[in-house]
């Protein structure tokens, strides 16, 4: 007998897989893949033409850009209910000021980069719903015709007025992490969460959606597999199914050792540049942009924006776009020599930057993209994040207190 019901975990997660590839994306790079969701985005002439420009200043490797991100990632706030055990937040590490993002601040962002980005993602090493402001900050981008998207744990109470002001804010879609399908399996990564109210959390939006007769946002079950969990996942897509909402299965986010290196880890490694320097902006609560969404600590910033103020002119955004530490970050991807250069960055020693050389080495001596071989991995890249600690005269104490950074 074959059908849905005797697909194996592995079989659901590939095919699962595939839909999220349907998704829109850029270039893929070290295996990894810089998505954005244009699903509500207002497509005008000075965004197709940022999105052309960057695409081609991407494939010549320019460092200092004409072109704005394409995607925007905001940490909408730095804490969370939940100590999932591959989560820097989760674990109680202190990168920076713990707090939510201004919302005067993200206001001001959008002014700068609204009319040229595609998406606005609000979630990175937080739990974004948890910040208050956060149904505003996204009628502030819908407004601005950006696609809005979120992922949540939804383990916290949630009522019907606060569902109704997420589907009238306008966000696009709204991802929920439930890795299993019975608490006993769920909870071993969502340490703290309840199943029960996560899915409860999941009904009130979706009633939400038909008491105002609206499509959006989007309710997806996302799904990361891990060995305690991987003989869920033929329920779990039922029970997602049954709750209309999509279902996008993962390999898991862990550290240490690859638990299983033959189920695929989203694609395999690639030998492009790394797209988030050219095509996204990670700005954290206290002003930081970072290179990169896997980056936790304020020491590995390339600058920051001033989170008083309330006018971010274009100049002061593009001081650190086209700054050296970003043109620093670039340029080694487009010279083999770069990383003997002064400037310092996370992407000097990062997994992605080392592969790109190697692959550079082997093109030098006629190699081709079928022949050469990867010898990092994308567990490669999640231990060198997460392993990687800065040297702080500051205690965690005073970070908490606010700091400058760098």
């Amino acid at each position: 007998m074959t059908g849905e019901h005797t697909a194996t975990p592995r079989k659901i997660l590939e095919r699962a897989w595939e839909r999220v590839r349907n998704a829109f994306m850029l270039r893929p790079f070290f295996g990894l893949v810089l998505f954005v969701n244009p699903e509500g985005t207002r497509w005008t002439p000075r965004r197709l033409f940022n999105y052309h420009l960057a695409q081609r200043e991407f494939a010549r490797g320019r460092t200092r850009l004409r072109s704005y991100p394409l995607k925007l990632t905001v940490e909408s706030t730095t804490v969370c209910n939940l100590r999932c055990p591959a989560c820097f937040t989760g674990t109680g590490e202190v990168g920076r000021q713990r707090g939510a993002v201004p919302p005067q601040f993200f206001t001001a962002l959008i002014d700068v980069l609204g009319p040229y980005l595609l998406e606005v993602e609000f979630t990175n090493w937080g739990e974004p719903l948890l910040n208050q402001h956060l149904e505003d900050m996204v009628e502030v981008a819908a407004r601005s015709g950006i696609s809005t998207s979120l992922s949540t744990n939804f383990s916290f109470p949630f009522t019907p007025q606060r569902a109704e002001r997420i589907v009238r804010s306008g966000l696009t879609s709204l991802g929920v992490s439930i890795d299993g399908a019975r608490q006993e399996t769920y909870e071993q990564y969502r340490v703290g969460g309840d199943l029960a109210l996560v899915l409860k959390n999941c009904e009130l939006v979706q009633d939400a959606k038909r008491r105002l007769g609206s499509q959006s946002p989007r309710l997806i079950w996302g799904f990361h597999v891990f060995p305690h969990n991987r003989e869920d996942v033929p329920l779990a897509e039922r029970m997602a199914r049954e709750r209309g909402m999509d279902f996008a299965a993962t390999k898991g986010w862990g550290t240490g050792a690859d638990w299983d290196p033959e189920m695929p880890f989203i694609v395999k490694p690639g030998t492009g540049r790394c797209g988030a320097l050219w095509y996204q902006a990670v700005v954290h609560n206290d002003g930081g942009v970072a290179p990169c969404c896997l980056t936790f600590y304020r020491e590995d910033d390339l600058g920051r924006l001033d989170v008083t103020r309330t006018d971010l002119n274009a100049k002061t955004f593009r001081e650190i776009w086209n700054g050296r530490y970003y043109e620093s970050a670039r340029r080694l991807f487009t010279d083999a020599r770069a990383r003997d250069g002064d400037e310092r960055t996370a992407c000097d020693a990062c997994p992605v930057t080392i592969e790109w050389h190697e692959w550079r080495k082997h093109e030098a001596r006629g190699g081709t993209s079928t022949t050469f071989r990867p010898r990092r991995t994308q567990q490669d890249l999640i231990n060198f994040f997460w392993n990687r600690r800065p040297k702080r005269t500051q205690t965690a104490r005073e970070i908490r207190r606010g700091s400058t950074g760098p």
